[in-house]
């Protein structure tokens, strides 16, 4: 198999979509994801794939229904190639999930192409890959700032 790295522009463009979309999902921010796929866009968690924007859109609507109170995506080792009417970005990702009983973390992939529309970047296709769930005691949302009074 032959893949071919896409220019340092296109490369750039591709990894702030990845960027707006970890936002995006971890603020429940519908508007924005919306904006970053196309209306036919497939998502595929693990071995699951749906169609269509609403089907898509429903994960995060799931997501925001749920105990979790703060989410927070990591992504990192991105790999941008060309692939047939666009791009594939390939990265790493870390999710920490945060509720009231409970904090876990989500290690796995994300192997998406994106096509250009309008000169923007849209998801056609968002494929999640879970590798590992790990579940940790409960975090507390209290901090102290360093050299403050009570510190």
């Amino acid at each position: 198999m032959t893949t071919t790295l896409a220019t340092q522009d296109l490369a750039h463009r591709a990894q702030q979509a990845l960027y707006r979309y970890a936002w995006a999902a971890d603020a429940g921010d519908l508007d924005t994801l919306r904006s970053l796929a196309m209306a036919d866009v497939s998502v595929t968690q693990t071995s699951e794939t749906k169609h269509g924007m609403e089907e898509f859109l429903d994960i995060y609507r799931a997501f925001a229904a749920s105990d979790t109170e703060v989410s927070r995506h990591i992504v990192t080792n991105a790999l941008v190639s060309e692939e047939d009417g666009g791009v594939r970005i390939d990265a790493y990702f870390e999710a920490t999930l945060f509720d009231a009983e409970n904090t876990s973390r989500i290690f796995g992939r994300y192997s998406d192409s994106l096509v250009e529309v309008n000169g923007e970047l849209k998801l056609a296709h968002k494929r999640i890959l879970v590798d590992r769930v790990m579940a940790l005691p409960v975090a507390t949302s209290a901090f102290v700032p360093y050299g403050s009074a009570s510190s």
